[in-house]
């Protein structure tokens, strides 16, 4: 079993279900302290609170009753996340569900930077859940595509100015969660003619990033997309 995070104390947005749960899963397995923060209830063996990332009274709120549980911070994780409209096109997207994608997956990001950075030990670290979204598109998603490449130059900026932890972000490509299938379908991802990594591959991507392995990455984007984006349009 790695013990690299054992007594270290984890708090990971989007706990519930998905990739978020299988990092709190990895990490309590690698022996640390985990509460998870999600607007869902979490399964029995998780230590959940309630939260809403998007508002900064309910995720501050939550924070601090995070803080006070696990008595201290090394590492958090910001997994919450929507995809908002999928297949939708930009002249047929509302302002609202523009607003909505960027409450979630950008000001989210920040407003637990926020309130995580001043619990946060001398030589933590923050990891954000970005997506290969801010590097490749498809039609119908330029919202989300939109908002993780703005987590992208977030990392960049926090791995600056916050000086006393590591700020790191791994970006994947298509992943089978609860989300993803909600999206494209069943058959799309069972079916899919191109790699479909599971929540576990993620969480050891987080891990990494957030463990003493990964002591001199900083203000990192792990793109992790079998190597689609390295392709060229070049026909041979």
């Amino acid at each position: 079993m790695d013990s690299s995070f054992t007594d270290r104390k984890v708090l990971v947005t989007g706990g519930a279900s998905g990739i978020g749960l299988a990092c709190a899963r990895a990490f309590r397995a690698a022996g640390a302290q985990v509460v998870a923060l999600d607007r869902a209830s979490g399964p029995s063996d998780l230590d959940t609170v309630h939260a809403d990332v998007a508002y900064e009274a309910s995720l501050s709120g939550a924070v601090t009753t995070a803080v006070e549980r696990l008595g201290g911070l090394d590492v958090v994780v910001g997994c919450a996340g929507i995809s908002g409209p999928v297949g939708t096109p930009l002249v047929d997207t509302s302002a609202a569900d523009l607003a909505a994608v960027l409450a979630v997956n950008v000001t989210g990001q920040l407003l637990l930077a926020k309130h995580t950075y001043p619990h946060l030990s001398t030589g933590g670290a923050i990891v954000f859940l970005a997506s290969d979204s801010a590097f490749v598109a498809t039609p119908g998603m330029a919202p989300y595509c939109a908002s993780k490449g703005a987590v992208v130059a977030l990392t960049r900026a926090l791995a600056v100015e916050l000086n006393r932890v590591r700020v790191n972000c791994v970006c994947p490509s298509v992943v089978d969660t609860p989300m993803a299938r909600s999206d494209l379908g069943d058959a799309a991802i069972d079916q899919a003619d191109f790699p479909v990594q599971t929540a576990d591959d993620v969480a050891r991507q987080v891990l990494f990033l957030a463990g003493p392995h990964s002591r001199p990455v900083n203000g990192h984007a792990l793109l992790s997309d079998f190597g689609y984006s390295a392709r060229s349009g070049f026909p041979a």
